[in-house]
């Protein structure tokens, strides 16, 4: 009769299995680490580099974007600038050739005015006496004796005469403007106050346009 405790044959062989068995099973583990290890590394070398390539070629085309902004912008400014200077010269030149206009109308308006003339002409008497203050109301003995002056100055008849403006022109001195009745010949007279021989003329100017019409 066989001993129940004592391992017989079958019992070797299951226990040799069993064995096999975990040991194919550890194998089996180690390798799907492995192949996932693999996996995950050949993944980060694929989409981990190009990642690295697209951020390399995001920041190279970004710089050469910034550089042509850049230089656009300097484009820009310089033509501003030029635009700016062009138009500052262009004013210049606007505002010179205004000026040189201005002088020459200036100086041919002087030019058709004649040169005002200082003569030698006497006091046309008066009937005044006493201490003289001019009085320019019209129709006074000062506007008689001012109107005779002018025209022995002028050479126009007091007849023939408008008297445009008749004011003071310093001490003891009066300015007349006055033209002929046909307004074609118009003169600016100083004259001057002499006690006891009335008014004198010292300047006569004839003018190019009557500025009181």
């Amino acid at each position: 009769m066989k001993d129940p405790k004592k391992p017989t044959r079958a019992n070797n062989n299951r226990s040799s299995k069993t064995k096999e068995q975990a040991i194919t099973r550890n194998i089996t583990i180690v390798l799907v680490v492995i192949l996932i290890l693999s996996l995950l590394f050949l993944a980060y070398t694929l989409f981990g580099g190009g990642g690295n390539d697209d951020e390399n070629s995001f920041l190279d085309n970004s710089t050469e974007s910034s550089s042509v902004s850049s230089q656009s912008s300097e484009e820009e400014s310089s033509s501003e600038s030029e635009s700016s200077e062009s138009s500052e010269s262009s004013e210049a030149s606007s505002s010179q050739d205004s000026e040189e206009s201005s002088e020459t109308e200036s100086d041919e308006s002087e030019d058709e005015d004649e040169e005002a003339v200082e003569g030698e002409w006497e006091p046309v008497g008066t009937e005044q006496t006493g201490e003289h203050v001019t009085n320019y109301s019209e129709g006074s003995q000062d506007r008689i004796e001012i109107k005779r002056a002018t025209s022995v100055a002028t050479g126009l008849s007091e007849n023939d005469m408008i008297e445009w403006w008749v004011g003071n022109a310093g001490d003891q001195q009066v300015e007349t403007t006055v033209s002929n009745k046909d307004q074609t010949d118009t003169y600016r007279v100083v004259l001057k106050w002499v006690d006891g021989q009335g008014w004198q003329p010292l300047e006569v100017e004839k003018l190019s346009d009557n500025p009181y019409n």
